[in-house]
């Protein structure tokens, strides 16, 4: 019960940041134009990079592995289940408010950043804060990456790799039933965590470097499927586009009348999947772009942007719409709907319910493992603050024993543990960013004046 009180606390909490950066940059991330014109300046090559470091491409896929995962497939669908239609309208209206959070967090590690022994570029929030809010703050800059450690540890490794041993075994036993589910889960573990240990020993280059390549892959394989259900049923996307809308106000009795869902209910639900789906305000993929070859803190934060759009308003949506246009039946009012087999459902409406189970769990292990990689990184600059590089080495061992024991564990007290974790990391990053607001309010202003943009062009 504490950590469902804590979750929602945060989450709105992180509601109430959005909302005040959105207006503390002038309304900056919904300025189109000037994003998108910011993003291919990033994107041009540039010359003269050193050993080590990362381009905003490999940054933004570090990040994006991170925060896209199985609550993008899964998630979305049981929010669906859980209030109604409308709950997609209220993601929507997170991943704008979250858009505004991760530009903040981001430019903000780019402009407290410093730089390793070896001369790479390093920060994040706990250098925000000892660097930006003075030396007195350090202990409030170390809590934050304990609980950085912990939850890379548990949300970002044991759950992540549970995730795949069980997608894994289910496919193995929809050819094989009497298949020893164990010995799968045994075997997927040891198999993840040598492919971890092959990124890990690489360092930070070479896990953004295998995020650049994984992340695009298993994001376009899974666009293709949900394209390929909305397609199929696009006749229907009109009614339920309306029905979103509409259900987003409790206007819509679903099933009925037999579970209508309110107007709290949706707002609730959708607001609290998707600020904890782009995870904007919980201070973790900035540690990824603060480690990018950028020399323009604002520029750099406008893949936070980028990366928010991407996770909520696409890749989100779109399992939305398979959802509600294949026409799979939802158990709605149902807390404990599984939205793994939801999905399934939608998928099978074009495919072979094996070929749609294969494909799922396909995907399901790419997600997780992306969000693995990404999570190893963050896990790797809190070790780092906190040990020094002897701390990086017992981190990475750390890591890679549980990758093989987070396949056989009982997972639900592990996930409840990571997700705690993964609340408190939001309490000291929304106290620097509450403290440093003022530090984004002038980069914003600086840069829009140096470009000329007018303030009032939000769109």
């Amino acid at each position: 019960m504490l950590d469902e009180t804590l979750s929602l606390t945060v989450a709105f909490l992180l509601i109430a940041m959005g909302i005040y950066m959105l207006f503390a940059t002038h309304l900056f991330p919904l300025r189109i134009g000037s994003v998108c014109r910011g993003l291919l300046h990033l994107f041009r090559r540039k010359k003269g990079t050193k050993a080590g470091e990362i381009s905003p491409f490999e940054a933004l896929s570090a990040a994006l592995g991170g925060s896209v995962g199985t609550g993008n497939i899964a998630g979305v669908a049981s929010a669906i289940a859980l209030g109604g239609p409308g709950a997609v309208f209220w993601m929507w209206v997170s991943g704008i408010i979250g858009m505004a959070t991760k530009y903040a967090e981001v430019l903000l590690a780019m402009r407290y950043r410093k730089r390793d022994a070896d001369g790479v570029p390093i920060g994040g929030t706990m250098y925000c804060i000892l660097l930006g809010m003075g030396k007195g703050a350090a202990p409030l800059a170390m809590l934050f990456a304990l609980f950085t450690l912990l939850a890379s540890l548990g949300c970002g490794n044991m759950v992540q790799v549970n995730t795949i041993a069980s997608a894994v075994s289910e496919a193995a036993r929809s050819f094989s039933p009497g298949v020893d589910a164990r010995l799968v889960a045994g075997i997927t573990g040891a198999l993840t965590a040598a492919a971890l240990g092959s990124v890990l020993l690489g360092g930070a280059k070479r896990v953004c470097s295998a995020s650049a390549y994984v992340v695009p892959f298993m994001s376009a394989l899974y666009i293709g499927a949900t394209l390929w259900v909305i397609a199929r049923f696009s006749d229907r996307l009109p009614e339920v586009f309306r029905l979103i809308f509409s259900s987003a106000f409790g206007f819509e009795q679903i099933a009925g009348g037999v579970a209508g869902f309110s107007l709290s209910r949706a707002l609730r639900v959708g607001m609290t999947r998707g600020v904890f789906s782009n995870e904007a305000g919980i201070g973790a993929a900035p540690m990824a772009y603060a480690s990018a070859r950028c020399n323009d803190p604002v520029e750099q934060a406008m893949m936070g942007i980028f990366e928010v759009f991407v996770d909520t308003i696409l890749i989100c949506t779109l399992t939305a719409l398979m959802v509600l246009a294949s026409g799979v039946s939802i158990p709605y009012g149902d807390a404990d709907a599984s939205g793994m087999a939801i999905a399934l459902g939608a998928l099978a409406t074009v495919a072979p319910l094996n070929a749609a189970g294969v494909f799922l769990a396909v995907c399901v292990a790419l997600f997780a493992f992306s969000s693995m990689l990404g999570w190893s990184l963050y896990g790797v600059r809190a070790a780092e603050f906190l040990m020094g590089a002897k701390g990086v080495r017992a981190f990475r061992i750390a890591f890679l024993i549980c990758a093989f024991f987070g396949a056989l564990l009982e997972i639900a007290p592990v996930w409840r543990l990571g997700e705690t974790f993964n609340s408190l990391m939001a309490l000291p990053n929304l106290v620097m960013l509450l403290t440093l607001a003022p530090q984004v309010r002038h980069d914003t202003r600086e840069y829009l004046a140096l470009h000329r943009i007018p303030k009032r062009n939000a769109l």
